[in-house]
């Protein structure tokens, strides 16, 4: 690589051959170190602990698409201002001006070439350092990560619901907590994911409470009801 200092970089991105591909060009040739995640969703997981120098974002993904977890990401400190690039196929010049009108350093079209992509990185990154600090990011971004997660939020409370009636009409077992619990940790991860602290704080709360019942499931009545109570918050 040339002069920009590029130490550690997030990948998300859905293709495992493209994934081969970044892994080779970037860690093995430049000794970049790498998180490579398969979907949005986990990228937006992983960029909680994990500041990187470059976000490198695959646009077509299942679920979630390049832009909105880019969206997603600039809600995270750590990520507010790091540069990003596109990887895609669509490389229209309607394609590119959409993909600029977020911020990004550039696109770069797949497939890759891993032996040259190292290169056209600091291409873009050197080009992208001359731009005006107040370039502007999604102006909607929280609408969309709030409109995606709304999707999902159903689904994660049937199935506490489900959970919850269980324990009303049958004898509460450790087995039964520790499925409870599952489903309210998949609810945290999501609401986590998508950037809703609100609901992520409420379901660790809820955790906290089933962990106890896991250790001792004769204090379910109680604390089932204030489970109860939480879920229903969640709700309004």
């Amino acid at each position: 690589m040339k002069t920009i200092e590029l130490r550690k970089a997030l990948v998300i991105e859905s293709d495992p051959g493209t994934q081969a591909a970044i892994r080779f060009a970037l860690q093995e040739l430049h000794q970049v170190h790498l998180r490579i995640c398969s979907s949005g969703r986990e990228g937006l997981q992983a960029a909680t602990d994990f500041r990187a120098d470059l976000l490198l974002l695959d646009v077509m993904m299942p679920e979630i698409d390049g832009p909105t977890v880019l969206a997603g990401l600039r809600q995270n400190a750590l990520h507010s201002e790091t540069p990003a690039i596109f990887l895609t196929s669509l490389v229209a010049p309607e394609d590119l001006r959409y993909d600029e009108a977020l911020g990004v350093a550039g696109v770069i079209a797949k497939p890759i070439d891993p032996h040259t992509l190292g290169d056209r990185i600091v291409d873009l990154l050197t080009i992208y350092e001359g731009m005006p600090a107040d370039t502007p990011w999604l102006s909607n971004e929280l609408e969309v990560l709030d409109r995606l997660f709304s999707r999902e939020l159903p689904m994660h409370l049937s199935r506490i619901r489900d959970v919850l009636d269980h324990c009303r009409t049958e004898p509460v077992t450790r087995a039964r907590c520790a499925q409870l619990w599952e489903k309210i940790e998949d609810l945290r991860n999501s609401a986590s994911a998508y950037g809703n602290h609100k609901i992520s704080n409420a379901a660790r709360r809820a955790e906290h409470r089933v962990a106890g019942l896991v250790l001792n499931p004769d204090r379910s009545t109680r604390d089932l009801r204030e489970i109860e109570r939480e879920l229903m918050s969640w709700v309004r």
